[in-house]
């Protein structure tokens, strides 16, 4: 493998050369940016990158450690020591975090290298990363097309293979849209199973930081070093942490799905309608067993949503 294929790599293959010490961690931040050099002109993923801070902790990366030597982008409204922090605001242009977020400290204690911090709405606001300050952000599969939002600039560099796995903040989807728009893996931890200290705050009942990544395994994985509870943050659940990856690859007998009649509305998207009903296939392939179950509140829930977040964002 050439140092230019290391960036379509995902983070579990990744991992396993670098522990073999077939590349080091320098090699791997190099050729990283030299393949946002090649494509982030005209996707316009990232607002800021340090090479030399990265390069820095490659050099000295214990590439032994659950995620080290492997660098992940970081959504531009979480705090990194030194690193700007602008949510996407021209308000902010000039300022650099004067500590880690929560999730930056267990990353980096996991062995991760915080590299590059990406577009989004401005402070999260929107769905589309056209709502950004700094620039637009477009969809890495189709230039005429937007990569979704608010964490954007997350998926679309994962999906241009500009980043091997990123991270997020999700308050009415702004993980789990991008993910779908931009073609890859996105998880909105459940409330609480995350630290937000260090989170630029849009609605702090809802918000919640979290992966974008080329697989689920690699979501686990990142899972496995962000989840955990955090004194500095009230709201974080003090229970363990689960192995994320430990079942990846079982099947599914035992498990029962739900399926919300209110979620098949009319109108739907064909082709939505025909991803959901091969996922339900899928899943009813691996053993388990998918109900159909009501959820009478749906079509409220955006409207409850814009209450909630506006009043809690004023």
């Amino acid at each position: 493998m050439t140092q230019k294929d290391l960036p379509a790599l995902n983070i579990a293959d990744l991992q396993s050369l670098l522990r073999r010490r077939e590349v080091s961690p320098r090699e791997v931040i190099d050729a990283l940016h030299a393949r946002i050099e090649a494509v982030d002109r005209e996707i316009d993923a990232y607002l800021s990158l340090d090479i030399d801070a990265a390069a820095k902790e490659a050099e000295k990366a214990n590439v032994d450690l659950p995620l080290g030597g492997v660098p992940l982008a970081i959504k531009d409204i979480i705090n990194v020591m030194g690193q700007p922090c602008t949510c996407a605001a021209k308000i902010l242009q000039g300022y650099r975090a004067t500590y880690d977020a929560t999730v930056i400290q267990k990353l980096r204690e996991a062995g991760a290298i915080p590299f590059g911090k990406t577009n989004l709405d401005e402070f999260a606001m929107g769905s589309s990363t056209e709502n950004s300050a700094m620039k637009l952000t477009r969809n890495p599969w189709d230039f005429s097309r937007v990569p979704g939002g608010s964490s954007g600039g997350s998926a679309a560099a994962v999906a241009a293979d500009a980043a091997f796995g990123a991270l997020g903040s999700d308050t009415g989807g702004s993980i789990r849209q991008p993910a779908a728009l931009s073609g890859v893996v996105g998880l909105k931890p459940t409330y609480g199973r995350v630290s937000r200290f260090g989170l630029v705050a849009f609605a702090s009942s809802l918000d919640q930081i979290g992966p974008l990544t080329k697989t689920v395994r690699d979501a686990a994985l990142i899972m496995n070093a962000i989840a955990g509870h955090d004194p500095r943050d009230s709201t974080a659940l003090n229970q363990s942490v689960p192995d994320y990856t430990a079942k990846l690859g079982n099947d599914l007998r035992g498990v029962r799905l739900g399926l919300p009649r209110e979620y098949m509305i009319e109108g739907i998207d064909p082709q939505v309608k025909d991803s959901i009903n091969a996922a339900v296939k899928q899943l009813n392939s691996l053993g388990a067993e998918i109900i159909e179950v009501t959820l009478p509140n749906t079509e409220y829930a955006i409207a409850v949503y814009y209450i909630v977040a506006t009043a809690e964002a004023s």
